[in-house]
């Protein structure tokens, strides 16, 4: 394996003058034997170590994305393909590190000396504090913010259904632990818009989302009309699934709303009406704050994003 030794005795020069070079000091030095080590680095394919740069600059051009122990859906996966393509074009490397619970960080992590660290989850006081003590940007997204926006998508949802004249509302959650934190806001959110529009709700149908259990979902599902809150697209088409096995008529009898707009939603008979999360702006806002501070987001977030929040019209509740 390659080594700055290597390097430094080929062109013919100390290791010290191509630790320099590589690491973003090449001003000091004259223009042909910049060239000539960058040159003999390429040929030999070396390159600095992240935590060499990091320990020579007392930072790194590394920026540690956090994601907590949830499933990683299409639109968590363009959020992060944004912010990565966002920070690449200001120089930045964008390092994911999964977490086996909530949000964690360990000591291998902060030896990268990382310049921020963007988290999916929430991060504690403590770890902000720690954070701030060693000069890393650190950006999440509070508890009580991430409520209020699960909370609206659910209350989008269940006034959709409601404007398409169904008659009662209910909920239908995965079972998974892992979206417990997202499921439940939105379910609170359904329950409470479809309460203060007078209509009724029912038990929320709480599906395990495996393989051959589409008839013991068709179980779940009421003998009455009723609209139906997703949790997400994948829940969605379950419960669509489920109601055509049992030959309930979809949209007639149930409508059935998810979120997340996937390419599935849109290729399925009927097409799944479905709630679109336009991430491009929060992934811009995001890159902005990791670069320039918290305080440059926008003053009332929860508006934001409730402005990038929108009906995708499909088949499953064209009433």
């Amino acid at each position: 394996m390659t080594n700055s030794a290597d390097v430094a005795a080929k062109a013919g020069v100390s290791r010290s003058t191509v630790s320099q070079i590589l690491n973003g000091h090449g001003h000091r030095f004259k223009p042909d034997m910049v060239d000539l080590v960058e040159k003999v680095a390429r040929d030999l394919g070396y390159r600095p170590s992240l935590a060499g740069r990091a320990l020579a600059r007392g930072t790194s051009d590394v920026v540690i994305t956090l994601l907590p122990n949830i499933s990683l859906g299409p639109r968590l996966r363009e959020l992060i393909d944004r912010v990565t393509e966002e920070l690449a074009e200001a120089g930045k490397t964008n390092l994911i590190r999964l977490s086996s619970g909530d949000a964690q960080i360990d000591e291998a992590v902060l030896a990268l000396r990382p310049a921020g660290l963007w988290s999916v989850a929430p991060l504690t006081p403590e770890q902000h504090a720690r954070l701030e003590e060693l000069g890393v940007m650190a950006v999440d997204q509070p508890r009580q913010l991430q409520w209020q926006i699960d909370h609206e998508i659910g209350a989008i949802q269940a006034r959709h259904l409601i404007g398409r004249g169904y008659p009662a509302v209910a909920a239908a959650l995965p079972e998974d632990l892992r979206e417990q934190p997202f499921a439940l806001a939105r379910e609170q959110g359904a329950l409470d818009a479809a309460r203060e529009a007078g209509i009724p709700t029912l038990p929320t149908l709480r599906l395990a989302l495996e393989r051959g259990s589409s008839s013991s979902t068709a179980l779940l599902l009421p003998d009455t009309e009723v609209g139906v809150a997703a949790y997400n697209d994948d829940t969605a088409l379950a419960v669509m699934a489920a109601a055509q096995r049992a030959g309930r008529d979809v949209p007639g009898e149930v409508g059935v709303i998810g979120v997340d707009n996937t390419v599935a939603s849109g290729v399925c008979e009927p097409s799944l009406t479905t709630v679109d999360i336009d991430v491009r702006f929060s992934a811009h806002e995001i890159v902005r704050a990791l670069l320039q501070g918290p305080e440059s987001m926008p003053a009332d977030a929860f508006e934001a994003v409730r402005s990038l929040v929108s009906i995708i019209d499909g088949g499953s509740t064209a009433r």
